[in-house]
């Protein structure tokens, strides 16, 4: 007898087999729209959602529509972090944040290509743990 998949099995399939994700991202909801807010509420959820996240690019249709950028400062360096993704093209909001992409929290990451808003950098100082030399 069929037995349709209920919602807990297709969750579970989509959490372990997908390793590859495009997010064309038009969001227009101004209620998310603070830099901080998307970046806790929509990409932190996409890596711990999906499991075996391996590349993960995050597009905009168009430059008019600006949707926020993943932003990192003043957030604790487990927000958006992974184990095992590899390749990741984002939009940051600042130079600091691409610098934070690089402080350990993505430690198999082997290619990053990033858009950045504002090239401005923070007076913070930002350690990267990330060892080059092993």
């Amino acid at each position: 007898m069929f037995s349709p998949l209920d919602e807990s099995s297709l969750r579970s399939i989509f959490q372990e087999q997908i390793t590859n994700l495009i997010l064309i991202n038009d969001d227009r909801d101004e209620k998310i729209r603070s830099w901080k807010n998307y970046t806790t509420n929509v990409y932190s959820h996409i890596l711990t959602f999906f499991k075996n996240l391996k590349n993960l690019s995050v597009i905009e249709p168009s430059v008019v529509l600006g949707y926020p950028a993943l932003s990192l400062c003043d957030l604790p360096s487990t927000t958006f972090s992974s184990s095992i993704l590899t390749h990741l093209h984002i939009s940051v909001k600042t130079f600091d944040d691409c610098l934070y992409l690089l402080d350990g929290r993505l430690r198999k990451l082997t290619t990053l290509c990033v858009n950045v808003y504002y090239m401005k950098t923070s007076s913070g100082i930002i350690h990267n743990m990330v060892s080059f030399y092993k």
